[in-house]
């Protein structure tokens, strides 16, 4: 687990629990996008839940706003972001489908969201430093 995901997970484990997971990409990587974490968890608030409606997933939607700040914009590179989250859960990249396939396999909501959230960092990291977030 690198530095990025060490971060989103102490944001998603406060008590209470108050970033989505598009916040919790958002303000890991403010201070790399020049930021605060207010307004980091600003910009995300309503994409969480797939933009509070179960669309596109959160973490899918921050992980892409992240990569443009960062100057990835390359359709390949965001093609291939979109595809290996896609590759990794069966074709889904919608919220309420993912977590419906998430309960379907007794799958517990908070862990599968946080799983979405280290995988893309994860690849926001592969795809902007070549895996290595110095």
């Amino acid at each position: 687990m690198n530095k990025h995901m060490k971060k989103a997970m102490e944001l998603r484990n406060e008590t209470p629990m108050v970033n989505n997971c598009a916040q919790a990409i958002l303000r890991t990587y403010a201070d790399e996008l020049k930021l605060s974490e207010e307004q980091a968890a600003g910009l995300g608030c309503n994409f969480g839940g797939g933009m509070k409606c179960g669309g596109v997933c959160g973490a899918v939607t921050s992980g892409l706003m992240v990569l443009g700040a960062m100057g990835v914009d390359e359709p390949d590179r965001i093609k291939e972001f979109r595809q290996r989250i896609t590759d990794n859960h069966d074709g889904l990249i919608n919220c309420a489908d993912l977590l419906k396939a998430n309960a379907a396999r007794g799958g517990v909501r908070k862990e599968h969201c946080d799983g979405m959230i280290c995988e893309a960092i994860g690849l926001i990291d592969e795809l902007a430093y070549g895996n290595d977030p110095t």
